[in-house]
C-alpha cells in the first residue's frame, strides 16, 4: 500500500463524509462492505452486515438538511494493515450555527474505520465511533431523550 492510495483514501472518507454532514448518507451507505462490522453509540447494540448498517444509517440520517455548516478532522492516522486494508483513527468534529449564526460544535467524535480495496473500489469493513465528552449530563440527556422519540 503506497502514501499515495492511501491519501486517496482519507480524501475518498472526506468526501463521502461531508456528504452525509450535508443530509446525503447515500455515498456512505455504498461504500459498505457485505460483511461490515459497526459500533454506534446512535445504535442500540451493535451493527453486523451491509442491511443492518444502511438501515441504521436511513435512521439517524434520512437525508434532509442537517445544519452542518462545517467539519474538521485532528490527529488524523492512517496505518497500512495489508496490501488491500487501512485502518483510519481521527477526531472528528462537526458544527451548526446557532441561533445568532455563530458557529458552535454540534457533536465530536472519536473514529476508527478500517476500508478494504476490492476491485479498485474502498470498502468499509469497520466502524467504531464513539462521542467525545458524552459523559457529561447534558449529553446524556439529550441522547437518552433522542432515543425515547426515535430521533437519533
Amino acid at each position: 500500500m503506497t502514501q499515495k492510495e492511501i491519501k486517496t483514501l482519507i480524501d475518498f472518507e472526506q468526501q463521502i463524509q461531508w456528504r452525509w454532514s450535508c443530509g446525503d448518507p447515500t455515498a456512505y451507505m455504498d461504500a459498505l462492505a457485505e460483511d461490515v462490522t459497526y459500533v454506534d453509540p446512535l445504535a442500540k447494540e451493535f451493527l453486523h452486515g451491509r442491511e443492518a448498517v444502511q438501515e441504521h444509517f436511513k435512521r439517524i440520517n434520512s437525508g434532509g438538511p442537517t445544519g452542518i455548516v462545517r467539519q474538521e478532522y485532528h490527529k488524523e492516522t492512517a496505518r497500512a494493515l495489508s496490501e488491500n486494508e487501512v485502518l483510519l483513527v481521527f477526531d472528528f468534529t462537526t458544527y451548526k450555527k446557532d441561533d445568532k449564526g455563530e458557529e458552535q460544535i454540534f457533536r465530536s467524535w472519536n473514529m476508527s474505520l478500517i476500508f478494504r480495496k476490492t476491485d479498485g473500489k474502498w470498502l468499509m469493513t469497520h466502524g467504531h465511533l464513539s462521542l467525545r465528552n458524552s459523559y457529561s449530563l447534558e449529553n446524556i440527556t439529550l441522547l437518552q431523550e433522542r432515543w425515547k422519540n426515535n430521533k437519533i
